[in-house]
């Protein structure tokens, strides 16, 4: 399975321990007290929870069975945009153009590789892509490029202007997010969304009660099976770097 545990030595002499599979690439994400995949400014009580769930998140089907399932298409993947240069709540900033890169958050040149690391392994994995939908954010179309080569804008996938987002803005993202995420992709092909992490644990809340899921780190994705009429099912997730080890199985 690409979630395995991960075993800790006694304080005064800690050490990770895993073996070297693509299942065990997960526990790398796994953060200690001071450490978290939530950016800084916008760490509360929902976030965190939200990622002590993606932490928690366990694959439904092994690799085998997941790289099977993608390549006969029919899933939505929600591809959380790679890494930025630095973290900061641009959506709520007076300076905010969508038509301009530099009033927002850019990928660094490690995000940059990794998106092109990402859209690498899904080619060599031979997983069918069909639409690639993007959110307005330039960090967010910049890594479909980088991935995929083509994409579309959905403002769907925007951020609302919140960082301390309301219950009521969570059940926004929902609405506006679920469509997508329920959409049945075209036969033999999936789905790629390409945004962000407010608006996953957003609609991630109903299935995942009660917090939802925060998407850790920069570039994770989730595999969906759709449903239609607004329902989707989590079935996988999958880190940056694990697309290529998938390719090798």
């Amino acid at each position: 399975m690409i979630k395995t545990a991960t075993c800790f030595a006694a304080l005064l002499l800690t050490a990770a321990c895993s073996s070297g599979s693509v299942s065990e690439d997960s526990s790398k994400e796994q953060v200690s007290a001071d450490r978290s995949g939530v950016e800084a400014y916008e760490q509360n009580d929902t976030t965190l929870s939200g990622e002590q769930n993606n932490k928690d998140f366990v694959n439904k089907l092994d690799d085998k069975a997941l790289l099977s399932a993608l390549r006969d298409g029919g899933h939505v993947i929600y591809l959380r945009h790679t890494k930025t240069v630095k973290d900061w709540g641009d959506q709520v900033s007076p300076a905010l153009d969508l038509n301009d890169c530099n009033t927002q958050r850019r990928l660094s040149t490690e995000g940059k590789a990794d998106a092109k690391v990402i859209g690498e392994g899904i080619k060599a994995a031979g997983i069918p892509v069909g639409d690639v939908i993007s959110s307005d954010y330039c960090r967010a179309y910049n890594t479909a490029d980088l991935a995929f080569g083509t994409y579309t804008k959905n403002s769907k996938l925007n951020f609302l202007p919140c960082v301390e987002c309301t219950p009521e803005d969570y059940k926004e993202y929902a609405a506006r997010v679920s469509p997508l995420m329920s959409a049945k992709p075209e036969a033999g092909k999936n789905t790629f969304l390409v945004g962000h992490d407010d608006p996953f644990q957003g609609v991630t809340m109903p299935v995942v009660p009660t917090e939802g899921i925060y998407p850790a780190p920069m570039g994770v994705a989730y595999v969906a099976k759709p449903l239609g009429d607004g329902k989707f099912e989590l079935v996988a997730k999958v880190n940056p770097n694990q697309w290529q080890s998938l390719a090798q199985d």
